[in-house]
């Protein structure tokens, strides 16, 4: 008999301990903030600027259309993406010296990104907090040469590694003012991005979760790599 009490306790303390553990996980999941990855589109980029690269195209066409497009046609306002011979245009363009020292610099200083996406991950979880329905953009990087700091668009955000190279970068003191050089570093980036993807949406009269709009595009006036006080967000 006495067995068989101890038996029982053993049975109600395994039970209990499972009801602990499982109350524990279920606790865990939800405060789990969700994994964020930001798409390395500048490396495809570079890929077939510095190599003439098939692979890379072709990539960029399949994996990356849309951030594609916006970047020839929106961005630096190339053409239409489907202009013959735009694929050249587009590698003639980043061959370009200065561009060179832009792309030498985020290699150095971008090679891992992983604490904004930990960051972005954080923000992402507090929107969702507010707003269940909040949808969750795709984040890509690229290189813009000195034009758009941010490019959005419906679920996408855009990330110009090349206006976030620091304060202090010497490219950035011939072509901004010190005012505007002090918004270029890296810790102004999710908060640049956040703001414009959610300006975006409220200019088009919805939420995250609204019907399709246009792209936020650049101001026109061309594209040139050294043109002075082309900042956005300033």
């Amino acid at each position: 008999m006495k067995r068989r009490h101890v038996l029982i306790y053993l049975v109600l303390l395994l039970v209990a301990a499972c009801s602990v553990g499982l109350w524990s996980w279920n606790m865990m999941r939800e405060d789990k903030t969700p994994d964020i990855h930001i798409y390395r589109f500048d490396r495809v980029l570079d890929e077939y600027v510095s190599l003439g690269s098939g692979t890379a195209l072709h990539r960029m066409n399949t994996q990356f259309p849309s951030e594609t497009k916006l970047l020839i046609e929106d961005v630096l306002e190339l053409g239409d993406v489907s202009d013959v011979g735009i694929e050249r245009e587009l590698r003639y363009y980043y061959i370009d010296s200065t561009v060179q020292v832009l792309l030498d610099e985020v290699h150095r200083q971008y090679a891992d990104i992983s604490d904004l996406e930990k960051d972005f991950a954080h923000v992402f979880k507090l929107l969702k907090k507010k707003d269940p329905e909040f949808r969750t953009p795709r984040i890509y990087t690229q290189i813009s040469c000195l034009n758009q700091s941010i490019v959005v668009s419906d679920t996408l955000i855009g990330i110009s590694l090349d206006k976030y190279l620091g304060h202090d970068f010497p490219l950035y003191q011939e072509f901004y003012t010190p005012e505007q050089c002090q918004q270029m570093d890296r810790k102004n980036i999710v908060t640049d991005a956040i703001s414009t993807y959610l300006q975006y949406h409220r200019r088009i009269g919805a939420g995250p979760t609204g019907p399709s709009g246009p792209p936020l595009t650049p101001p026109k006036g061309g594209g040139q790599a050294a043109r002075k006080g082309r900042i956005s967000p300033p």
